[in-house]
């Protein structure tokens, strides 16, 4: 994630690397539709009200979604295809740094799905556009606090749509879960068997370790230099940096990795083939929210907001819950056809109080998200 040009231009080579620098300017073009030329309202952060769309069946219809592995599968988008559009073509990416930089590169998609601690990212670029609300029939039935979360200036940027946490994934049989920290994530007692993903929140866990005086995630230079030096130091401990989480979750199963940075998912897909537990750590577990993101220039204006509607359905979130631990933005969902054990895991059945501190600590904006970046790359070099 590159939040300022001169971060963008310097991206490393490999999966993040990209031509050129492009920004995404706004603006209105060929956009998209409904059953007849409209008027698009500015309700719910909508667009301008004297700004028309051609109508719905005059939109190209095969939407581009850039998204997570694992989030192109039908279940998430049924009741769109039931209507009858075209299936989506799906582009995936690793973790939000490479989509941000890609995009800034001018790669192009409709719809993308980062979490909102990058909406203001986005919108610096000018690649995004708001959502018009009253498009999305679900739209009231969301959490109030998450999708407040996806707006700018009373806009609704982000369509919110799930929820959950990065925090540890550990084996049982080899560490002790009572500890209950992030500190598992450095700990040399574990060496050889430790997991981090490739991501600059290694250095916010880190800093919740150490106990930074600073905000972790706006931290000063010299708490950054020393979450940095930190994780230096502990890199010898691990097994891998890992980049697919079904190899993470393999390598969690077969005994390799005994303590891993973790979504939810990998104790949902694990905990019937080892013996592993899910840590929301002591320290305050960091929390995501993520959704969808409107591309400025997209010419299937409306088939998305039919898509984010699908997204948005108790039925989807249902599924989503079953199938990955997350949780999902709909209120609506009917909790009592989820697995007991999940529910509690992940609080599920209080999103407001264990999404809110000291429990969690929700993802925002960092504005020195390039001085992480600096850090973390780093971190994997030394």
């Amino acid at each position: 994630m590159r939040s300022e040009l001169d971060a963008v231009l310097r991206s490393s080579l490999g999966r993040r690397a990209f031509l050129k620098y492009l920004a995404i300017a706004g603006g209105t073009g060929v956009l998209a539709a409904c059953q007849k030329n409209i008027t698009a309202a500015t309700q719910g952060g909508g667009a301008s009200a004297t700004e028309t769309r051609p109508p719905l069946e005059s939109e190209p219809g095969v939407l581009h979604a850039y998204e997570w592995a694992g989030f192109e599968v039908k279940p998430l988008w049924r009741s769109y295809a039931a209507k009858g559009y075209p299936d989506p073509k799906f582009s995936f990416f690793t973790n939000t740094e490479q989509a941000l930089a890609k995009t800034a590169g001018g790669y192009t998609w409709d719809i993308v799905h980062p979490e909102v601690g990058y909406v203001q990212d986005y919108f610096n670029l000018g690649a995004v556009q708001p959502w018009d609300t009253s498009l999305i029939s679900n739209f009231p039935d969301l959490n109030p606090a998450l999708e407040k979360a996806g707006q700018l200036d009373g806009k609704q940027y982000e369509i919110v749509t799930d929820w959950g946490y990065s925090g540890v994934i550990i084996r049982t049989d080899h560490a002790d879960p009572s500890i209950n920290s992030y500190s598992y994530l450095f700990d040399d007692s574990l060496a050889g068997h430790i997991s981090w993903f490739d991501t600059p929140w290694i250095l916010l866990q880190a800093g919740l370790v150490l106990g930074v005086e600073s905000d972790i995630f706006d931290m000063t230079p010299q708490d950054l230099e020393t979450c940095k030096n930190y994780c230096i130091q502990k890199k010898k401990n691990l097994y891998n940096i890992w980049v697919d989480f079904t190899q993470m979750w393999d390598d969690v199963r077969q005994g390799n990795v005994w303590a891993a940075y973790a979504w939810p998912d990998a104790w949902v897909n694990t905990r019937n083939d080892a013996p592993v537990a899910y840590i929301r750590p002591k320290e305050g577990v960091l929390a995501w929210g993520e959704g969808l993101m409107l591309n400025a220039n997209t010419e299937n204006y409306y088939h998305a907001h039919e898509y984010a509607n699908a997204w948005t359905m108790p039925q989807t979130g249902l599924w989503v819950i079953n199938n990955y631990g997350y949780g999902h933005s709909n209120l609506k969902v009917d909790l009592s056809k989820v697995d007991p054990a999940v529910v509690r895991a992940f609080g599920l059945d209080d999103p407001v109080g264990n999404l809110s501190p000291p429990a969690a600590l929700m993802d925002r904006y960092q504005p020195q998200r390039d001085a992480y970046n600096r850090a973390w790359d780093e971190v994997k070099a030394a």
